[in-house]
């Protein structure tokens, strides 16, 4: 009784705290809206190094993917957090301090791994703090209210980080870390709900063929389901866009000269609009019901093209309005997609296999990612930005036309028009 009562208490202190915690540690803050800026005029980076950078950081990210697991299940949640924070106190050090692009990717490999540590271990010790009953509920509403707040902290430090960065380029960086601090001292607040166990004969070359194991599984999977691959290939040509273009975006906001503290201001006005925009998912799908990603699609692309065009053939303060209206859509279309990319990926997936899929999924889709990042950062040393937004656009258009051509007979099918194989993963998966 006593150890259930003690239990009972660390439960209640992490679920108090752990609201608070998300509100400063979900994501960087005061960086993002400044963070091209930061790079090209601070760090004397070009936009396309900053592409090709980020294509690095997404393949990061993968790679770092199968430590961080290893890491978390030996050192038990609360010490794996508090790692995590740490590796991102380093990361801001070695951004602000490191010069050139060296700098980011150095400080882009250490964030790689301390924030997968982390996310990994956040979760799982806030679901161990409520794995009672009714918790499910209780799991969501907490984490959603230290989302919430984290949204309300975020969205003023986008607007006065263009402010900052205008007085010291170097000002909100020093401000983001001591953010990162704060989450780092909270974290030490948190307790394990239950003692680690350590398992002496799992450690990282287990843990690496586990997961060697579970790829092989899912992708076998995913190759003889026509609605995987189908789905697998939209989100190769989709997301290797979104990322091309976030930087693309930012490069053509300097070149038509915003000024540095507008730059911010419009970012994060942007991000306002794609939180609000989440309302008409619901409207959206039941209008287009499984032409759904094609509108969405189509429509980031044409805002894309529209953007190419306008830009290359009219100059001036006129066009600024059309293209930040036009910025607007693509971020409506993103972040309805993101919100049905979760959906999709897990429909018709059982609980064993669901964590394998998206791995893969994520796998495959963050490798594209990478190459077309890099491409899309050696188009800008032969292009205009201009040119290259409306050569990116048309490219896509072109590839995405293919792609849905391709998923009609294949994706968005009632149940009972799929193949055994497209939508039973475990008993055709077993070995």
């Amino acid at each position: 009784m006593d150890e259930r009562k003690r239990i009972n208490k660390i439960r209640r202190k992490n679920a108090r705290l752990y609201p608070i915690y998300k509100m400063f540690s979900w994501d960087l803050l005061f960086f993002y809206s400044i963070e091209f800026l930061y790079y090209t005029i601070t760090k004397k980076v070009t936009a396309s190094e900053v592409l090709i950078i980020n294509g690095l950081y997404l393949t990061f990210r993968i790679l770092m993917q199968i430590p961080a697991v290893a890491i978390s299940d030996f050192l038990g949640k609360r010490k794996s957090i508090i790692l995590g924070n740490i590796l991102l106190i380093f990361y801001a050090l070695a951004l602000i301090f490191i010069p050139g692009a060296i700098g980011i990717i150095i400080a882009d490999s250490i964030f790689s791994l301390g924030y997968n540590i982390k996310t990994i271990s956040e979760t799982n010790l806030l679901y161990d703090s409520v794995a009672t009953r009714g918790g499910e509920g209780l799991y969501s509403k907490i984490d959603a209210k230290g989302g919430s707040w984290y949204y309300i902290l975020d969205g003023i430090a986008s607007l006065t980080a263009g402010y900052l960065f205008v007085i010291n380029n170097h000002l909100p960086m020093f401000i983001c870390l001591g953010f990162i601090v704060i989450s780092t001292i909270l974290s030490f607040r948190f307790e394990d709900v239950y003692e680690v166990k350590r398992d002496k004969n799992k450690g990282l070359k287990s843990t690496i063929k586990e997961y060697k194991e579970d790829l092989k599984v899912s992708f076998k999977f995913i190759f003889k389901s026509r609605r995987m691959k189908a789905f697998l290939l939209f989100q190769i040509v989709f997301y290797s866009l979104i990322t091309i273009i976030d930087t693309y975006r930012g490069d053509l906001l300097t070149d038509i000269g915003i000024p540095e503290e507008q730059f911010s201001m419009i970012l994060a006005i942007l991000t306002l609009i794609e939180g609000i925009s989440l309302s008409l998912k619901r409207p959206i799908e039941r209008k287009f019901k499984n032409r759904t990603l094609s509108f969405l699609s189509i429509m980031y692309i044409v805002a894309c093209i529209i953007i190419g065009w306008i830009s290359s053939f009219h100059v001036g303060n006129a066009i600024i309005p059309i293209i930040l209206a036009l910025y607007a859509v693509q971020k409506i279309a993103t972040s309805i997609w993101y919100i049905l990319e979760s959906k999709y990926l897990k429909n018709f997936t059982t609980e064993e296999m669901r964590n394998r899929i998206t791995f893969s999924y994520e796998f495959v889709g963050g490798i594209f990612a990478s190459l077309f990042s890099i491409i899309g950062g050696l188009l800008l040393n032969v292009l205009s930005i201009q040119n290259a937004f409306l050569i990116v656009g048309l490219v896509a258009m072109l590839c995405m036309v293919l792609t849905l051509d391709y998923m009609k007979k294949r994706f968005g099918l009632k149940p009972e028009e799929y193949r055994k194989e497209d939508i039973e993963v475990v008993e055709d998966t077993k070995e």
